[in-house]
């Protein structure tokens, strides 16, 4: 039996329902105009078809809305059932007792209106589709499973009560559109519920995947309600690199038979007849649509090449950010103004240590004249003194020695804080395939200037394949055979129809990069976080453990001055002369009093710098584990900047697809090319065949950038 050529196929004419009205029309309908209020005798404008308000039924008890359209052109009628509003209540309540086995009063109110509608344009053909979204989708499956001549067609339905269906039944008058990103859809399907909605169920790649509750209402409906009419999410902010928009109405997104304007699911797509004026419709509607809707992924993919991009020039200020960040907060958890500067070489701390070892200086100077003194008592007391002594030398040399020992520390831990300013949080960027020194960006760059070869390529591949169609079709019954071979050949073959362009064979470039996808930036920060913590705690934590360990011991040798000073004056003046001769000799114990005082200021003077300098070590040591934790977020900000990557992901996520969509829209013209026997049909359908595997292959290499 001859098959059908395009002048004889009725669009949507399957299952034995007679609709000319499109899925993309009906889901426009249902998830972005019925949302809308209208007035009856109203146009609405549907992708560049009108149709008219001819009824209405709003704000009805049960909480139903609902409203009839024709169209325009064909006379059709649809109803269309509004979906859930969540200010009212009578709607919420019905979504709950959707999940239950009552028949919702609203369930009964919309067959009741439907077969008021099919009655009263019964001289017209009474009702032909009916559509809705969310509950208005459960509407339509509730009175489509008692009308199996009527076309039904729902985007992100709710489910039908229990028991409403018959389990047997296939419903196949009945289509079911289930958005990628939609929360309803997604739990009805983990929770296995999805069998409570009659017909058939596809996946269209709509939405956006990002978790913010202002993306779970237009996920779940299909479309913004902006004031314009717009359908895109603004990405970025103008002037910005890669600042643009993905669009997400939920219609564009159902893939259709480049003849037919058929969906292209379930195995329904009409066979069509090969002949000239089906090969020039193939040809236009590769130019028309095709390749407008990779030049929109192009679009995507461009943008999301600009942020990354901006975000390689910007590493020098993302590595400094970093740094400076690091250091403020090393410096900040301390709490002490003198340990400001200790990321670097000449730190406060170092000149407080030497003002320490001065300190010293200067009481030991002290001491040595208490010594004197003690030892050289006026000659009337020579016959009852006692000689009493300081060591000196002892004693000061050990505390001189513990505070270099200290000053060395803080040295050594200046400098290992300036290693991990200077040297080890540049490293943190390197890594990747090709041990980029900015490894995520590098890794990126290198995969997208891959992709947008390849991208060029199958622009060009598909505009040689619709070039070869063209002329094909112009040369197609007197020269079937020598066109054919042609294509094979290689050669050009023309007559008074113009010449069919040889085949160029385009093969696109493997990619090395981003085998792990987006996990890249993951990857990346374990691996770099890694290396922080374990340089952190191997190289910079022991100095301030052997800082405060230092402090403790020069604390204790400081008490043990004092105490043998004080010892030694309260001896001297106390234990070797009779407590008469005091009074008569006051200019010396004056004297002792005098330089006991002198040592003692500068040592208690040092004792509280160092108490000071211990409890800085050890809220450094107490708060380390905090600190190091808390770079871990910079860090992950630095690496790449974490809007500007969620960008990269939305913008490839909307190109792949489109991508995926197109792959499905050439598979469908390889399926009827294929069908033709003729040569050069043969030839041409082998050319389609690579581009759909090139569709396929640029296709995977994007989706590594998605949010996979």
């Amino acid at each position: 039996m001859k098959k059908p050529g395009i002048s004889t196929v009725k669009v949507n004419e399957v299952n034995g329902v007679d609709s000319t009205i499109s899925d993309k029309d009906l889901v426009e309908l249902a998830g972005y105009h019925a949302y809308r209020s209208f007035d009856v005798d109203e146009t609405i404008t549907v992708n560049g078809r009108n149709y008219t308000v001819v009824n209405t039924k709003y704000n009805q008890k049960s909480g139903l809305d609902a409203l009839t359209v024709q169209n325009y052109e064909t006379g059709e009628y649809t109803v269309v059932y509004v979906g859930t509003n969540p200010s009212q209540k009578q709607d919420l309540l019905t979504d709950f007792q959707l999940m239950s086995d009552l028949t919702p009063a609203q369930i009964a109110d919309a067959r009741a209106y439907f077969n008021e509608m099919d009655k009263k344009y019964q001289r017209a053909g009474g009702i032909k589709s009916m559509s809705g979204n969310s509950l208005g989708g459960a509407l339509v499956g509730s009175v489509a499973i008692e009308h199996p001549d009527v076309k039904a067609v729902t985007l992100n339905p709710a489910l039908l009560p229990a028991g409403m269906m018959e389990p047997d039944m296939e419903y196949s008058h009945i289509t079911n559109y289930f958005s990628s990103y939609d929360p309803l859809t997604k739990g009805l399907s983990g929770l296995d519920l999805h069998s409570r909605i009659p017909g058939h169920q596809y996946e269209i790649f709509n939405g956006i995947p990002v978790p913010a509750f202002e993306h779970l209402g237009t996920n779940h409906t299909g479309y913004l309600r902006k004031d314009d009419g717009s359908q895109s999410y603004k990405i970025g902010m103008p002037g910005q690199p890669g600042a643009g928009e993905i669009f997400i109405d939920a219609d564009a997104h159902i893939v259709t038979s480049l003849w037919t304007g058929s969906p292209l699911y379930g195995g329904n797509t009409d066979y069509i007849e090969i002949n000239k004026e089906n090969l020039m419709l193939l040809a236009e509607r590769i130019d028309s649509q095709v390749k407008a809707r990779v030049a929109t992924a192009n679009d995507y993919l461009a943008n999301s090449a600009e942020i990354i991009d901006d975000e390689g020039i910007r590493l020098y200020q993302r590595i400094s950010m970093l740094q400076q960040i690091f250091e403020d907060s090393f410096e900040n958890s301390i709490g002490d103004p003198i340990f400001i500067g200790i990321t670097s070489a000449g730190s406060r701390l170092k000149g407080e240590i030497d003002d320490l070892i001065s300190l010293l200086e200067r009481a030991e100077g002290s001491c040595r004249s208490l010594n004197s003194v003690l030892n050289s008592p006026p000659a009337e007391l020579m016959e009852h003194v006692f000689n009493v002594d300081v060591s000196v030398e002892g004693l000061f040399g050990k505390a001189r020695n513990q505070l270099c020992e200290m000053r060395d520390e803080v040295d050594g831990l200046s400098r290992m804080l300036g290693n991990v300013i200077s040297d080890l949080i540049p490293d943190l960027f390197k890594g990747g395939t090709d041990l980029w020194y900015d490894a995520v960006v590098g890794e990126l760059r290198a995969h997208f200037d891959i992709i947008n070869g390849n991208k060029d390529k199958l622009v060009e591949h598909i505009e040689q394949f619709k070039t070869q169609v063209n002329g094909t079709a112009d040369s197609f019954e007197s020269r079937d055979h020598s066109i054919g071979e042609s294509i094979r050949a290689g050669t050009e073959a023309a007559d008074e129809a113009g010449p069919v362009p040889k085949t160029t064979s385009f093969v696109l470039e493997e990619s090395p990069y981003l085998k792990v996808g987006m996990r890249i930036k993951e990857v990346q920060l374990d691996l770099a976080f890694t290396a922080f913590t374990g340089f952190a705690y191997s190289k910079v934590f022991p100095f301030i453990v052997a800082l405060k360990t230092l402090t403790e011991l020069i604390e204790l040798t400081l008490e043990g001055i004092s105490s043998a000073i004080k010892g030694a004056a309260y001896l001297g003046v106390n234990h070797t002369l009779p407590g008469k001769l005091i009074g008569m000799f006051t200019d010396f114990d004056d004297k002792i009093t005098a330089y006991v005082h002198n040592t003692l200021k500068p040592l208690d003077e040092m004792a509280a710098t160092v108490e000071g300098i211990r409890d800085g070590a050890e809220r450094l040591m107490i708060q380390f584990p905090t600190l190091v934790s808390n770079f871990r977020p910079y860090l992950d900000q630095a690496i790449f900047n974490a809007t500007s990557y969620a960008n990269v992901q939305l913008y490839n996520l909307a190109a792949f697809a489109i991508l995926r969509e197109m792959e499905m829209t050439f598979s469908d013209v390889v399926t009827q090319l294929g069908q033709n026997k003729a040569n050069a049909i043969e030839a041409l359908c082998d050319v389609s065949q690579k581009v759909t595997s090139n569709m396929g292959i640029l296709g995977e290499q994007v989706d590594r950038g998605t949010m996979n």
